[in-house]
């Protein structure tokens, strides 16, 4: 176990060291983890010999729910107001066209029965937010396309795991799988899935409350819990998972709490570390020497996968709305594939389907395809587009908030706060704490002894 162990926090370090390397090379991190695991595998320097795909599937299902609910704590209210129907639409329509279409050019390009190159199309069909936020993350780009772009990444998995489940179905010989049947599970998918992730938006924190959690690390583990929970539950209940926990983030996520940006910097530390691993154990999974025979197809069905049909389809679905035709040609561009289309391909795998590993390599090499050749041009065709924004004097300001992360911590009094109606002096503080300002309103208070404190106060204080 201590070879294991070693094994591990090597691998974790060289890819911390990577970052580095693809900062300067301006190569996106993923490929940089997936080279990792490549290397470290069988075909590699590293000889790790690993094939379960099952393993692999139910481990990235986890970072998935850790990507997916960090990247809803992040979305602004706002921005989903604003962008709830072009993107919405690319969530839904876009990877059901996408799956449709590229489907019949691979029926047509390859030996996949029509079912199977549905089914194939269907795990490549949606763009992958871990990609583009690793690439977008802190660029200037416009906030409009900005929102299209990563809201769209964040919630389109679920339609697609939706789609890839149906199509799944049909190669069940149970004989029972209709169209009709396919579109009512469909629904039940969404609605069940967007049902539950709202009633846990709703609970979430009054639950908190009730349980009487003051530290900030219990609160992250009370979201943890809540994030399995509301996944869990969706999914036994046969709904959509992924769509119910990343509705459920946008809640809490919107609302104010104590301890927000501390737990939302924490979710942001689990997530990153479950990327890497999640990257780097499907390098492991994948041989190398096997993609070599997938190099002429595989970079055909790109093309036609990820740059023409996502061309047609953008552009067919976002013409009602206001964007011009440079802005489309960039959200057709930021379609970028990741981790996600990969682990839905080892769901071939473990189904045990004749065409599975080809399936899984095709899906593989459209991915490395998609990030070397989109996400390395990404913020160029960005900047050529003049798509970006000059934020420079916006940089500049420090909110209120951000204080918190140099070592102030912030509270806010609710109707179950005992400091309520009560003077600074006749407060029974812990033991280090110290109070460094109140927040009325807009305006700003010097805590001092006779200050009562009011219902609504929001708290910046210190605690050795």
């Amino acid at each position: 176990m201590g070879i294991e162990i070693l094994v591990a926090g090597v691998i974790i370090l060289i890819s911390l060291f990577s970052i580095r390397i693809s900062k300067k090379l301006e190569i996106p991190l993923l490929i940089m983890f997936l080279l990792i695991g490549m290397l470290a595998g069988s075909e590699g320097v590293g000889k790790i010999y690993f094939d379960n795909a099952l393993v692999a599937q139910n481990i990235g299902t986890i970072a998935l729910m850790f990507i997916i609910f960090s990247g809803g704590l992040e979305t602004k209210k706002e921005d989903v107001k604003k962008s709830i129907y072009p993107s919405g639409l690319l969530a839904t329509l876009g990877v059901l066209l996408t799956a449709i279409l590229s489907g019949i050019a691979v029926y047509y390009l390859t030996d996949f029965t029509l079912k199977e190159a549905l089914l194939f199309s269907a795990m490549v069909s949606s763009t992958d937010a871990a990609a583009v936020m690793s690439i977008l993350g802190d660029s200037k780009l416009k906030k409009d396309i900005k929102s299209v772009v990563d809201i769209e990444s964040g919630s389109n998995d679920p339609m697609a795991y939706a789609l890839i489940l149906f199509l799944l179905s049909f190669f069940k010989m149970d004989g029972n799988t209709s169209i009709v049947g396919g579109i009512i599970f469909l629904l039940k998918q969404i609605v069940l899935g967007g049902v539950i992730g709202y009633l846990f938006g709703l609970i979430t924190l009054p639950l908190a409350k009730y349980i009487k959690i003051v530290r900030e690390e219990f609160l992250t583990i009370h979201l943890i819990a809540i994030l399995f929970i509301c996944f869990g539950l969706a999914t036994v209940l046969n709904g959509n998972g992924f769509l119910a926990i990343y509705i459920s983030a946008i809640m809490i996520g919107n609302q104010k709490f104590n301890y927000k940006l501390n737990s939302i910097r924490n979710m942001r530390l689990i997530t990153w570390f479950m990327q890497i691993g999640m990257f780097v154990m499907l390098g492991l999974l994948v041989f190398p020497t096997q993609l070599l025979s997938y190099i002429l197809i595989g970079s055909l069905l790109s093309i036609i996968m990820i740059i023409i049909i996502r061309i047609l389809v953008v552009y067919s679905l976002l013409w009602p709305f206001k964007f011009t035709s440079k802005e489309k040609f960039f959200i057709s561009w930021a379609g970028l594939k990741g981790a996600v289309p990969i682990i839905f391909a080892t769901m071939a795998i473990t189904e045990g389907l004749p065409n599975a590993q080809s399936m899984f390599n095709l899906t593989f090499y459209i991915v490395v395809f998609s990030v070397l050749i989109q996400g390395m041009t990404l913020k160029y065709v960005g900047k050529k587009l003049n798509l970006f924004e000059d934020n420079s004097e916006q940089d500049n300001l420090i909110e209120v908030e951000e204080l918190e992360e140099l070592a102030l911590k912030k509270m806010i009094l609710d109707e179950n706060s005992e400091y309520i109606n009560k003077l600074i002096r006749e407060l029974e503080l812990p033991k280090g704490m110290l109070i460094v300002s109140i927040k009325r309103d807009s305006s700003y208070i010097t805590p001092k002894g006779e200050v009562k404190l009011l219902l609504g106060d929001v708290i910046l204080f210190s605690q050795n």
